[in-house]
């Protein structure tokens, strides 16, 4: 018994130190950050660029394999309830190995009402620009391009974003 107490805080603190770490790699806040054009789940191309026009994004790479993406999900539903359509569009960049049906059904059955893109001829490309090491990894772009934030939770969006009325 005492060995898995030990091996799990052992991990837990493994974990702190890659959160810590992996918080820092990637385009740091103030630079800018890398275009990419995807296909959404309709085979849609969707830039950063048009994206932005509609005030920030919040970009949450993912995969359906990550399991600490998916206890998220409620969150992201909040944030996109909230913010949705009133200057923040939260977009899920899919770049783990699955298929377009794969996600496709995970995205059906989890009723994510969110933008979902996943490009597997891009997806390698648009990880290596982010220099992405894991899922979760959340990036908050402001309508200029820039980042403003970049971590592995959602950061506190009210101190970040100025919501405009519109949609209430």
């Amino acid at each position: 018994m005492l060995n898995v107490i030990a091996r799990t805080c052992l991990l837990f603190v493994l974990g702190l130190t890659m959160t810590q770490v992996t918080a820092t790699v990637g385009p740091a806040e103030g630079q800018q950050a890398p275009e990419f054009s995807l296909t959404n789940l309709q085979n849609q191309a969707q830039s950063l660029t048009d994206l932005r026009k509609d005030g920030h994004v919040l970009l949450v790479f993912w995969s359906t394999k990550c399991h600490v993406c998916h206890a998220m999900i409620p969150r992201f539903k909040e944030v996109h309830e909230k913010y949705g359509g009133k200057g923040l569009t939260l977009v899920a960049i899919n770049v783990g190995f699955e298929d377009k049906e794969e996600v496709d059904d995970y995205v059906f059955e989890y009723m994510l009402d969110y933008l979902v893109l996943n490009d597997d001829n891009k997806k390698a490309q648009v990880a290596q620009a982010y220099r992405l090491v894991g899922t979760p990894t959340i990036q908050l772009i402001a309508p200029d391009g820039t980042v403003k934030y970049r971590g592995h939770r959602i950061p506190d969006l009210d101190k970040l974003v100025a919501v405009s009325a519109k949609g209430e």
